[in-house]
């Protein structure tokens, strides 16, 4: 093995002391790679712009890509149709352009003809710039070129759960990278990993538990709320919604069918639901239990007509898709809407080998109760005269009604 110098060594003293300090602070990926490219420009390394590409662990996202930039700068155009979001971190001086790719992203001409397509194959590429005007391996080099760069550096990382990541980075040093500078990059890449992966491993264990939990339930669990029978309390309008028939439904359809149906459903009233500040915490068969926490709002009457604007808005939607799915031959899907206010509980509840992050408490079952009462009533929304009364809406009685469970008959509202 070769021995490095000694003006290597003493790189390698200082990157190990920021990795087990301000490296091993970062928490996100901005972050890591902000400290990793600022260390490598106070080195004389003089980056001009890093690229780091990688699969998500996300049901929608399946690649993001971190441009840094050492400034504020124009960070380049990509084909909409591929990026599901798209922001900027100002970190300091520096900035990072991150997006979010969909399935589309790997078959988009501008991702085929950059170095990353060709690392995919070869692993490693290391290749000088030429002068502006000349003919150039790669068009993304027409632009470093112009920016005055001299050389590019493209690798593919070493990775946990196999996904695929890699890392592009431009230089102005004169002349690029000499051997003993190239060998310090690949050094500290190899350190620089290690710590990428923590960092993906706990964004993939975030991403899992909010998609299947919930956004706080998830932060929740993420940070220690495992122990069965740790549960909190918090006041919000509960909303309890159903498909109506939709085991009738189920009878007409095979399973792809069926899966169709529920997706459609929850594509109709989710996005409503987040929209207005509300967190769906679980769907049971074909309904959604969700709440609107008076603590994500100015106060409860804020909360209340946000869960009304979610039914309203979602019921909309799902008359939209319910045109689609006409003209398809399928059948239509209605549902009913039951909404409650007071306190609740959630948290880890279950058997010591199966645990479920769920809600329970009077305003639930209520919700619940409700919601069961739209078909017979013939409205597609009701609520208790609290939700009705603090949003400020002009409400409808539509009479009031004995609950199981319930001791005094419950009198209901819909909006008017």
């Amino acid at each position: 093995m070769e021995q490095a110098s000694p003006d290597s060594l003493a790189f390698r003293e200082r990157f190990v002391a920021w990795l087990i300090g301000e490296g091993a602070r970062a928490r996100s990926i901005p972050d890591l790679l902000d400290g990793w490219c600022s260390l490598l420009n106070r080195e004389g390394f003089e980056i001009h712009r890093c690229n780091l590409a990688t699969e998500a662990v996300h049901p929608l996202v399946t690649n993001t890509r971190h441009v840094w930039f050492p400034h504020s700068a124009d960070p380049g155009a990509i084909n909409p149709a591929v990026i599901i979001a798209r922001r900027q971190f100002q970190l300091g001086e520096a900035m990072v352009d991150e997006i979010l790719f969909n399935t589309g992203s790997q078959r988009n001409p501008q991702y085929l003809a950059s170095p990353f397509a060709k690392v995919e194959e070869v692993g490693e590429l290391y290749e000088l710039v030429r002068p502006t005007g000349e003919q150039q391996p790669y068009p993304l080099f027409d632009d470093l070129a112009k920016a005055g760069c001299s050389a590019y550096y493209a690798r593919r990382l070493t990775n946990f759960a196999g996904l695929l990541q890699k890392i592009g980075l431009s230089t102005m040093r004169a002349g690029g990278l000499d051997p003993a500078r190239l060998a310090d990059l690949r050094w500290s890449l190899d350190l620089f990993t290690l710590r990428l992966d923590t960092v993906m491993e706990n964004i993939a264990k975030e991403t899992l538990a909010r998609c299947y939990v919930g956004v706080d339930p998830g932060r929740r669990v993420c940070d220690g709320m495992i122990s069965r029978g740790a549960i909190v309390s918090d006041e919000a309008v509960v909303w309890f919604s159903d498909l109506r028939g939709f085991t009738t439904i189920g009878e007409t359809l095979d399973e792809a069918g069926l899966v169709t149906s529920l997706n459609d459903y929850f594509d109709a009233v989710v996005p409503a639901i987040y929209a207005q500040g509300g967190e769906v915490l679980k769907y049971i068969g074909d309904a959604v239990l969700a709440v609107f926490p008076y603590r994500a709002h100015p106060d409860p009457g804020s909360a209340c007509r946000a869960a009304l604007d979610a039914a309203r808005n979602g019921t909309q939607m799902l008359k939209r898709i319910n045109a689609r799915r006409s003209d398809a031959g399928q059948p239509l899907l209605r549902h009913g809407v039951g909404l409650a206010s007071g306190t609740f509980s959630y948290g880890n509840i279950g058997a010591r080998e199966r645990l479920d992050f769920t809600a329970i408490g009077s305003t639930v079952n209520l919700a619940s109760r409700i919601e069961g009462l739209t078909k017979e009533a013939g409205r597609t929304v009701l609520c208790t005269g609290d939700v009705g009364q603090q949003s400020g809406l002009e409400m409808t009685s539509v009479g009031s009604f004995t609950l199981k469970g319930i001791a005094q008959p419950v009198e209901l509202f819909t909006p008017a």
